[in-house]
């Protein structure tokens, strides 16, 4: 008589769009803490449009002391964007756009050294060199998003990315450090572009003492500078915030059914 087993075997999800995967390094040559990756995803429905440029969200992952490569964008254990991304899209939940993160598995573990002088501009350059092939664009609308660690270095990740020549038209700042000397140079964000700290309680901070700080420093943007709490009440809020974040702000800053008059990345790549 045949045994046969009492397990299920579980299909493996398959992503809908592709992945592309690139080097990237610092514009003055990589060095063994800056020799970074990229890693884009092109959902279905954006592939091979020439005519129709779409926005970018650019995604910094927080401190990686398993140095594993591309955290939330495929690292095994960790949710992955590109799922997310696809069930998003799916229902529309805001316009399609390409998510493209950079990875860093050196000089990682601590959040005030991580992503050190990071430059947008530059990344963008990459990015946009990587997939040109496959989708169009639009440098009108960049969202730029940090978790964590990625908002702790004033010399490097948000802070930095924020300070791009390039409009953005927001930031999305996640559960970083709160720290009070964090406050200012996040403020010196573009003052065109909106900034959204998120954050939750289980990690505890100064939270009243960092958003006096952070709306006294942002006096005099045109953009919005907002400090908001996010009720998550899940066994891991740290990191489930950072989805909870991404579909409150992406629908507001990217809307499903916007109208827009693109900038294409062809007119403006450098």
């Amino acid at each position: 008589m045949a045994v046969t087993s009492s397990k299920r075997v579980h299909a493996q999800p398959t992503l809908s769009g592709h992945t592309v995967d690139f080097a990237y390094g610092p514009a003055q040559g990589a060095d063994e803490n800056h020799a970074w990756t990229g890693r884009a995803y092109i959902h279905a429905s954006m592939l091979h449009q020439p005519d129709q440029p779409f926005p970018l969200v650019v995604f910094l992952h927080g401190i990686n002391k398993r140095q594993v490569p591309h955290p939330f964008m495929g690292a095994p254990g960790m949710p992955d964007l590109r799922f997310c991304w696809d069930r998003a899209l799916a229902d529309h939940r805001f316009f399609p756009c390409v998510i493209a993160a950079p990875s860093s598995t050196s000089a990682c573990k601590l959040p005030q050294a991580l992503w050190g002088d990071f430059d947008l501009d530059h990344f963008l350059a990459y990015t946009l060199r990587a997939t040109r092939d496959q989708v169009r664009i639009d440098l009108s609308r960049v969202v730029v998003v940090g978790h964590s660690g990625a908002g702790c270095n004033p010399r490097g990740g948000l802070v930095t990315a924020m300070q791009s020549t390039l409009p953005l038209v927001g930031g999305l700042v996640v559960d970083v450090c709160m720290d009070r000397l964090d406050a200012q140079p996040l403020a010196r964000a573009r003052s065109d572009m909106d900034v959204v700290i998120t954050y939750q309680r289980k990690w505890r901070r100064d939270f009243s003492e960092f958003s006096a700080l952070f709306q006294e420093q942002s006096q005099g943007a045109q953009g919005l500078r907002l400090v908001q709490e996010l009720p998550i009440l899940s066994a891991q809020p740290h990191t489930d915030i950072l989805l909870e974040s991404l579909f409150t702000w992406l629908p507001r800053w990217l809307p499903p059914t916007e109208v827009h008059s693109p900038v294409a990345a062809d007119s403006k790549e450098r």
